[in-house]
């Protein structure tokens, strides 16, 4: 796919991501569930509530990447605090531009984004590099998590309670 003055169109981008990152992934870490909504792809090991996400938004000249959880609150907060649990090995694996966040009222995500003036071959390479290691660091994690109780069965209620700032895993630990 050549592209266009230097510049893919927000589709060409995505799957540029997703052919050169799921190589660099060991097969048995890949995830094998996969969706695709126009210019977002999520990537999943069964449920899709917890998935990797790639969204390139052209016109906010950025791209976003991370591992969402989009179930209930509190399978969220678990998730979060899972992901909390695995900071400093997390973080010297990935780098410090990624965040974990407080995203909306309920979900949480690990994510970073990356500013950019053209959705470029170069930034695909280092996002679909970015996309890789971080299948590869979380990978063990999500599909334990998934297998445990607490993190997989749907929560009875929808708790409103404080919930802690968001904060970057070099501060966010628990």
């Amino acid at each position: 796919m050549p592209p266009r003055n230097g510049a893919l169109k927000a589709r060409e981008f995505l799957f540029l991501c997703e052919d050169q990152a799921l190589p660099l992934v060991p097969s048995t870490l890949r995830p094998s569930g996969r969706s695709v909504m126009w210019t977002i792809l999520q990537l999943h090991y069964g449920d899709p509530k917890i998935h990797y996400e790639l969204q390139p938004m052209p016109s906010r000249n950025q791209v976003e990447l991370g591992l969402h959880f989009e179930a209930t609150i509190d399978r969220n907060d678990a998730w979060a605090s899972l992901i909390a649990h695995h900071a400093a090995p997390l973080q010297a694996e990935l780098g410090s531009s990624w965040e974990l966040e407080i995203w909306t009222a309920s979900w949480r995500r690990l994510h970073r984004v990356y500013h950019a003036e053209a959705l470029t071959t170069t930034l695909a390479a280092e996002v679909a590099g970015d996309l890789a290691r971080l299948i590869s660091a979380t990978a063990d994690i999500v599909r334990d998590g998934l297998a445990e109780a607490s993190l997989h069965a749907p929560a009875t209620s929808q708790r409103a309670v404080s919930r802690p700032p968001a904060a970057s895993l070099r501060t966010w630990r628990t």
